[in-house]
């Protein structure tokens, strides 16, 4: 790195421990708007700045990360409630409850491998005294991903009835709890957020008609759409506009040497705050 123009601002050594923790890999994604090219550094660039960019980064996946669980948790306990009042704790294996019966079949199969394969002291109890779980146990120990696949065989008029909860459309949700699925696996896997545009977009929310939304693939517009899709955590343990007020907070302090570089700034407002995406 310093052959390639790099300033290497501390103790070497320091610098060879921080990189024995630290894949050497994972640090070079975060020092890629401070080259020229991959194998110049700008000017000036300092091994200090992307330790910065790196520490940054990992707070923010932890803020990013208690939204996404808090939605989560709330979908889960949502959908089994509605579900479950309409069918049953068993209707769930009833293919006449679901839109599409071979859509159905599959995401059953799905899930119940995962729930086979669990360790969760519910699921070893119910493997080992009853032939299928209720819904309320199953879905607290399929992923996400898996719970989201089980909403869209549901049928249009179910999927609303979970839906009305969130003030949108069942089809809307399912979409929308599809990026937070994502989001939520990267941060679970420390997939790097700051720098990062999604390789997907979403429909922009009904709230923000009138408002400037270009690409909503940039990272700030999933921050507005997790804020939207807490809503229904407002009376709950998890205070959504505590989350926006420290997310914001922590978006207004980008380190110095980058706070002005388009690379860490897309689509962020300087003042982010005071966005009007957050409704």
């Amino acid at each position: 790195m310093k052959q390639r123009g790099l300033d290497v601002d501390i103790l070497e050594k320091e610098a060879e421990d921080y990189l024995s923790t630290v894949n050497y890999y994972r640090f070079t994604g975060y020092s890629i708007p401070f080259q020229v090219d991959r194998e110049h550094f700008k000017s000036g660039a300092k091994f200090s700045e992307i330790q910065a960019i790196y520490a940054y980064d990992r707070e923010l996946r932890d803020i990013v990360f208690s939204a996404t669980e808090a939605v989560e948790l709330t979908f889960r306990a949502i959908l089994a409630r509605t579900f479950t009042r309409k069918y049953g704790a068993m209707g769930y294996l009833d293919s006449e409850n679901f839109s599409d019966a071979t859509a159905h079949a599959t995401a059953i199969k799905w899930i119940q491998k995962e729930f086979d394969r669990s360790d969760e002291l519910c699921a070893r109890h119910f493997r080992a005294n009853y032939n299928h779980p209720p819904l309320w146990a199953l879905i607290e120990v399929i992923s996400f991903g898996s719970l989201v696949r089980f909403y869209k065989t549901m049928s249009k008029q179910d999927q609303n009835d979970v839906s009305t909860v969130y003030g949108m459309r069942g089809d809307a949700l399912a979409s929308y709890l599809h990026h937070v699925s994502v989001i939520r696996n990267m941060c679970a896997h420390h997939a790097r957020l700051i720098d990062h545009r999604f390789s997907y977009a979403f429909r922009p929310l009904k709230e923000w008609k009138g408002l400037r939304v270009q690409d909503t693939s940039a990272f700030f517009y999933q921050c507005a759409l997790l804020y939207r899709l807490l809503a229904p955590t407002a009376s709950s343990c998890f205070n959504r506009d505590d989350w926006k007020v420290r997310l914001c907070k922590h978006l207004d302090i980008l380190p110095v040497s980058t706070s002005n570089d388009p690379h860490y700034r897309t689509a962020i407002p300087i003042n982010a705050l005071a966005s009007p995406l957050w409704v």
